[in-house]
């Protein structure tokens, strides 16, 4: 009879506090996170040439890998800023190599000098989408005695002193309780990193430095090039590990979905992300669905005649003498009817975002002749793009379906107390001009987008934490 010692492995080289199993092209993965937040791995090996006898628990590896991560992190849906890189730290302390300062390999700490240094001491999560093994990983946060800040002219540093980028007198850290993701391949009993394509010169996937520079997997010193950790921003606030993540398929065909499930220590709220898998395999944030003009209204507000919606007062909508953006998806029943507004008629207010009587899309601030209406009508029963782009000191700017509708220059009203209505605005608090039809992705900015933003991202979602985005 076998002893039960006979059937287990074990590994006590170190003390281990977390960890996960699962099975990827049809071998057997096991993780472990041991108390130094250092990652290891073991493959069951189950190779017919080896000969290690009649039980599983002989063909782990003899000692658990470490996972290797990079030495760059990028922030998912941002992937035009390029990547930042992680300080170049010496073995044997905290050391910083110089700029002009080139260490030998075996002088390097792998640790401190890539993005496991970033690892908080908490559960992870391994997920296989048939082609990568995917780790996620919570992000250690500001005061962590390994967390780096990031640096005016790019790069991060943990130094005393450095150029550092700042908000409010205080350095901006590299990531702050956030989502991080690594993608690997399995080579025989191996993890390795992936590589990626970039311009040599440049080290940036999109952009070369000259007409001269050419794409390559290595730079011009023979570097190779690997794909950064991806930071999924959108996921804040991680405490404990407490996340999931899931790879889910769709009703369309090769179309797949991350679903990804995550506790808000800030909120105490459960936060659920559903974001389409790239194409590349990893995260579009710009989301797969068509534009409602195709017919495709998705989850919109549909507004009866007699109901709207109210968002309160917040000071982040306080928009009155100030530069912002106004879009929305409208499907229209009838015309006469308000999109969005912070106003009272009785007592005045911001802005009325609106379609009148005769269907045309308007504009108006509190103040004499500040009203501005497109060129031409909304019609009723097909879904229109509408934007309202208000530049302090310059006017306004509509548009219809991301084309310009018209202009003009106006005063700006301001207050601060009158609530923001969508599908109504108030007169003495009482709601009126109900919209009659649907409303989507009502978006506000507080900056001037481009008519080429509009065009562009009219029929894509958004993520939430968009530059400027108010409310969404």
């Amino acid at each position: 009879m076998l002893s039960e010692k006979s059937l287990v492995r074990v590994y006590g080289d170190r003390d281990y506090m977390h960890t996960t199993m699962l099975r990827h092209q049809g071998v057997t993965v096991a993780f472990a996170m041991d108390k130094d937040r250092r990652i290891r791995y073991s493959v069951l090996h189950l190779s017919p040439g080896a000969e290690r006898g009649e039980l599983d628990a002989s063909y782990w590896h003899d000692d658990p890998a470490e996972l290797r991560f990079p030495t760059e992190i990028t922030q998912v849906g941002y992937a035009i800023a390029g990547a930042t890189r992680l300080p170049v730290v010496k073995r044997g302390g905290r050391v910083e190599a110089g700029a002009n300062e080139v260490p030998d390999p075996d002088e390097i700490d792998p640790f401190l000098s890539s993005t496991a240094r970033l690892t908080a001491a908490a559960p992870f999560q391994v997920v296989s989408d048939g082609t990568h093994l995917m780790v996620f990983r919570q992000s250690i946060d500001a005061g962590h005695p390994d967390a780096v800040h990031k640096l005016t002219k790019g790069g991060s540093s943990a130094a005393a002193s450095g150029d550092y980028v700042k908000h409010n007198g205080a350095k901006v850290p590299l990531v702050e309780n956030t989502l991080l993701c690594d993608r690997f391949v399995l080579v025989g009993t191996e993890l390795k990193p992936v590589m990626e394509v970039r311009f040599q010169r440049s080290r940036h996937s999109t952009w070369p430095a000259s007409a001269k520079d050419t794409p390559g997997t290595k730079d011009m010193e023979g570097r190779p090039f690997y794909e950064p950790t991806q930071e999924l921003t959108f996921v804040r606030g991680l405490s404990g590990g407490a996340f999931s993540v899931l790879l889910l398929p769709t009703e369309v065909q090769g179309s797949r979905r991350w679903q990804i499930f995550a506790v808000n220590s800030r909120t105490k709220l459960i936060d659920s992300f559903n974001v389409a898998q790239a194409s590349n395999g990893l995260f579009n944030t710009q989301g797969s669905g068509r534009d409602p003009g195709f017919g495709a209204a998705g989850t919109a507000l549909r507004f009866n005649g007699t109901s709207h919606v109210d968002l309160g007062s917040p000071a982040a909508l306080q928009l009155g003498g100030k530069t912002y953006t106004l879009e929305a998806w409208i499907n229209p029943a009838a015309h006469d009817g308000m999109i969005l507004a912070k106003n009272d008629r009785a007592v005045g207010g911001d802005f009325s975002f609106a379609i009148d009587a005769t269907g045309y899309l308007t504009l108006m601030h509190r103040v004499p002749d500040s009203t501005v209406k497109s060129t031409r009508p909304v019609a009723i029963g097909r879904y229109t793009h509408v934007a309202a782009i208000v530049e302090a000191g310059k006017g306004v700017r509509l548009y219809l379906d991301g084309e310009p509708a018209g202009e003009k220059s106006v005063n700006l009203a301001h207050d601060t107390t009158t609530k923001v209505l969508i599908g109504a605005e108030y007169d003495n608090g009482r709601p009126v001009s109900v919209f009659s039809g649907d409303i989507d992705e009502i978006r506000i900015w507080g900056r001037a987008r481009t008519r080429e933003e509009l065009a562009k991202e009219r029929g894509q979602r958004l993520v939430g934490d968009e530059p400027g985005l108010l409310a969404y």
